[in-house]
């Protein structure tokens, strides 16, 4: 059986879905009385979708018939190089994601999440200075909404310092 796209999509989904699953016990809970709104929940029920979705792109992959090609030319056994550039650029997004999880209590939530969408849209081709300023609007927006008017804590991280 050969591995396909599809199947790495639906495995990658529920990996994402999986490590969500277990950091999320450790965010704080909600209000008495509304255990199951707390900080926790929208993250959990689109980790369950995530779950929902890979495992249905899992089976749709798994019942799919390969191609064949009607050529009768033999497939060399070298690797493409645009297969190998897809398989370096997705280690390249699992590493970020890696890193935003691994600093994001120490950078804090506005340091490692403008870090994080400023590498991301740069990986995906966004000029420097555009990737640089949707991640500070994107960043303020969301400490505004999720910080300020829901008070969700965010970790402040090295901000601390300065009373974030």
């Amino acid at each position: 059986m050969k591995v396909t796209r599809e199947h790495t999509v639906g495995i990658v989904c529920i990996i994402i879905a999986v490590t969500i699953l277990l950091i999320t016990p450790s965010f704080p809970a909600g209000q008495e009385g509304a255990n199951l709104t707390g900080p926790a929940f929208f993250p959990n029920v689109l980790a369950i979708a995530y779950i929902l979705l890979g495992g249905l792109q899992l089976f749709l992959a798994f019942k799919s018939k390969p191609k064949r090609n009607n050529n009768n030319i033999k497939q060399s056994s070298k690797k493409d190089p645009q297969q190998l550039k897809r398989i370096i650029t997705t280690l390249e997004y699992i590493a970020l994601m890696v890193g935003f999880f691994a600093f994001f209590k120490p950078l804090g939530f506005i340091i490692s999440t403008i870090l994080f969408l400023f590498l991301l849209m740069w990986l995906l081709g966004v000029k420097w200075w555009k990737s640089l300023l949707i991640s500070l609007v994107y960043t303020a927006i969301i400490y505004l909404l999720f910080g300020m008017l829901f008070t969700i804590g965010l970790p402040a991280g090295i901000l601390s310092v300065v009373g974030l």
